[in-house]
């Protein structure tokens, strides 16, 4: 290196592709090495801010256990190195029988990857093959929202124009779907008395608990019922908006459904959600209730929402529903600080290929658990077991289904079923000990990188990035690998039409570069500029053609729009009465329908009633189709409820691969490596344990260990677990077997299908004292 002098330094732009947050970043290079991160201070999303996973993107890029080569597995099951050449060619050779018309159907995909670009070719490759079993995995609960609005996809929240947001159960700042963009959003990117309020509610003491403005410690699975009190309080005293109620909603006041009497949901608040029962209910003082609501109330665009924990227990639908009624009340919608329609980015259109077009997908099989939604796992060990459909082929894309998630070892037998597993992945998984092939994918910095907009975002954000340096493995593209497939087995011109992923990505971004609309990541100044001209309807383009438009974006490393979105009628509420429904009638009518009750008006109650009783519903009759509090199901017997959290270290599923993250892991206790349980002080003095204290947690499912961590605003019912650790890639991983998810029980939510974290009790004992004398947890520095 002496000898060839100083380095040349220089810096470009990126986009970080560790989690859906789809930050950017600023990359200094040596002499084209990678050598330093830093966020991006123009991007619109995180302005410059960076979470401990983005920062630790370099050590992701060198980590030694990465994969180098593809592996093909043995009769014995023992993998071996092949060359891409050997695996593209055996695997193709296995496609061209998935296309005949005796195997149509029978190869499927799992994509866990977060941007919709990518999704959309995944979803081209599927169809080329005939097939429709294709699952996009992280999606979120939509079904709370179609209930109400009629909506196919979430919403996007507003939280750079609200002036006070509710959180209920959605820890914004660390576990929420873009950290830093809400950071941003509500903090950061304002001046100081324009700085937008907080108010949090929740089980545990999370980083955006203890940010707050005010902070409200509740009962876990009881967010639904807050709301519904705070709802009360607003009905109560006046303070909703009246006029947005009467004009756009449905199911406010008693009416009739079908020829009966029909609740309203402001007698339901008033009759049933009074802030003493709530109060009883949640574990928390009525006057905080009181408080909650009227704070809500005195601002001037108010914005609710749950997630989180809310959104992972057995009720995670009607929670939903409930703060979202809030939003209803106050009439947060199609205006700035309020819910919006997602976002749009015009895109070019993609050809049409396959004819499998309305073909029911495996993936939204009935089977897979809920009355009104389906997981798709479970749809896929259903259909596996059933050999319907019989299942030849199975690709894995960025997702790790058997170590992710509970109920694993349903999905191993599932994969086991399958006669060809491909997972592609830049890490060793626990899915790959079940596969035939692994195919290694670069990390991001070496691929081309593509993020679109974060879920409930109300921006619309393109982010585009070349590789900042050449593969450091053997490895390929995803999006290479299925269009070299496509090539390889299509006859001559019958492949799809893009020779490489970036082909593919400069034809999708002609639509965006024709419309005029928005304009490349440049700068505060310039972004409010434009703002100001599109939000009248002024457009302009900045570039001269496509080829200027591609190289302004590769440069700029990114598209965004910073007009708000409009909503028009009834694109925002596409409901059976072109209303938001306090009282949904699309979940009405199901469950008439798969309950026999539209003969006739007796016939429904009867049938609400049977429904009721299926589906384990603890809610009376009358308000089944309303916002309302739904006990959560607990399963297993125990001192305590397992209430799983994601630390801001375990986003995205590459980040435990990062010894720098796994030493940072526990951040907020001052610990890294170990796994540790949170207990409130009352529950530590009831259960005799002390700060440091080796404990098992255990259900019928297994055992983990972890050191107790005593945290002030804790429920005292609930042991909270971080998610992230145990996991087989994380360096150390031999030593760490404590993945909270093997012990989780089976529980479902039974509207959507979707599998609950935090409905599961757990027996607690005492394994080992601290060493007296030795010191503090968090200063004996955690090593393994």
């Amino acid at each position: 290196m002496a000898l060839r002098g100083p380095g040349l330094v220089s810096e470009v732009e990126s986009v970080c592709g560790l989690c859906p947050g789809a930050c950017g970043l600023t990359v200094r290079l040596v002499d084209g090495l990678p050598v330093g991160l830093k966020g991006n201070p123009n991007h619109p999303l995180n302005r410059g801010g960076l979470c401990p996973v983005g920062l630790a993107g370099l050590d992701i890029l060198y980590a030694p256990n990465r994969l180098r080569h593809p592996l093909r597995k043995h009769a014995q099951g023992e993998f071996r190195q092949v060359e891409w050449e050997e695996a593209l060619g055996e695997i193709s050779e296995k496609l061209k029988g998935i296309g005949t018309a005796e195997n149509r159907g029978s190869a499927a995909m799992i994509c866990g990857e977060p941007s919709s670009l990518f999704q959309d070719l995944a979803a081209q490759f599927m169809g080329w093959l005939g097939s429709p079993h294709l699952a996009c995995t992280g999606q979120g609960n939509v079904l709370p929202f179609t209930l109400t609005q009629g909506l196919r996809e979430v919403p996007a929240f507003d939280w750079s124009g609200a002036d006070l947001v509710l959180s209920l159960g959605l820890d914004l700042f660390e576990d929420g779907p873009a950290p830093l963009h809400a950071a941003s959003a509500l903090i950061g990117a304002r001046q100081t008395q324009d700085r937008a309020r907080l108010l949090h509610a929740g089980s545990r003491c999370s980083l955006s608990a203890s940010k707050a403005d005010q902070f409200v410690a509740i009962h876990p699975g009881t967010h639904g019922a807050l709301a519904l009190g705070i709802a009360h309080v607003l009905v109560r005293e006046g303070r909703y908006d009246s006029r947005f109620v009467t004009a756009h909603t449905y199911g406010f006041e008693d009416g009739r459904q079908d020829g009966e009497e029909r609740l309203g949901f402001r007698r339901l608040l008033l009759e049933r959600y009074y802030p003493d029962r709530v109060a009883q209910i949640c574990g928390c003082p009525a006057a905080a209730i009181v408080r909650l609501a009227r704070r809500f109330a005195q601002a001037s665009r108010p914005l609710a929402i749950a997630g989180g924990e809310a959104a992972e227990g057995s009720n995670a639908t009607c929670n939903i529903m409930a703060a979202h009624s809030l939003n209803a009340l106050m009439g947060s919608f199609d205006k700035a600080g309020g819910v919006l329609n997602k976002p749009s980015i015009p895109l070019s259109p993609l050809p049409r290929v396959g004819g499998c077009d309305g073909e029911p997908s495996l993936f939204e099989s009935a089977q897979g658990g809920g009355l009104l939604g389906t997981d798709p796992l479970e749809a896929l060990s259903q259909a596996v077991s059933d050999g319907s459909p019989r299942l030849e082929v199975l690709f894995v894309i960025g997702d790790d289904p058997v170590g992710s998630r509970p109920g694993g070892s349903r999905v191993v037998q599932a994969l086991r079923g399958i006669p060809t597993v491909i997972a592609l992945t830049p890490f060793l998984d626990e899915t790959c000990d079940e596969a035939d092939w692994v195919l290694p994918t670069p990390v991001p910095l070496e691929q081309w990188e593509d993020a679109t907009t974060p879920p409930f975002s109300a921006l619309a954000v393109l982010g585009i990035s070349r590789p900042v340096t050449g593969p450091l493995h053997s490895s390929r593209h995803a999006g290479d690998v299925l269009l070299d497939l496509s090539s390889r087995v299509a006859p001559e011109g019958a492949s799809l039409p893009w020779g490489h992923y970036s082909d593919y990505l400069k034809d999708r971004l002609e639509g965006l570069s024709e419309s005029g609309q928005g304009a490349l990541i440049s700068g505060s100044f310039e972004e409010s500029w434009r703002r100001f001209l599109e939000d009248r309807g002024w457009r302009f383009r900045q570039h001269q053609g496509m080829d200027d438009f591609w190289s302004g974006i590769l440069k700029q490393s990114g598209w965004w729009s910073p007009a708000r979105p409009q909503g028009e009628g009834g694109q925002l509420f596409d409901t059976p009465s072109g209303r938001y429904e306090f009282f949904s009638q699309k979940l009405y009518r199901e469950l008439l329908d798969r309950w026999g009750g539209l003969a006739s008006s007796a016939d429904a109650q009867q049938a609400l009633g049977r429904a009721r009783e299926s589906l384990g519903l603890q809610g009376q009759v009358d308000e089944l189709c309303l916002p309302h509090h739904e006990p959560p199901h607990l399963v297993g017997r125990g001192d305590l409820t397992l209430v799983p959290f994601r630390p801001i270290t375990a986003r995205g599923r590459l980040g435990t691969a990062s010894a720098m993250v796994m030493e940072m892991f526990g951040h907020s206790v001052l610990s890294g490596w170990q796994p540790w349980a949170e207990l409130s002080p009352e529950t530590a003095r009831r259960l005799d344990l002390e700060e440091g204290d080796l404990i098992g947690l255990q259900t019928i499912s297994g055992q983990i260990e972890a050191e107790v961590r005593i945290r002030p605003g804790a429920a005292s019912e609930a042991v909270h677990l971080p998610l992230g650790l145990g996991r087989i890639q994380a360096p150390g991983a031999e030593t760490l077997k404590a993945n909270p998810l093997n012990i989780v029980l089976d529980s479902r939510d039974p509207l959507s299908g979707a599998l609950s974290l935090s409905s599961t009790r757990v027996q607690v004992r005492l394994v080992r004292r601290r060493p007296h004398g030795g010191p503090p947890p968090h200063l004996s520095g955690g090593e393994a």
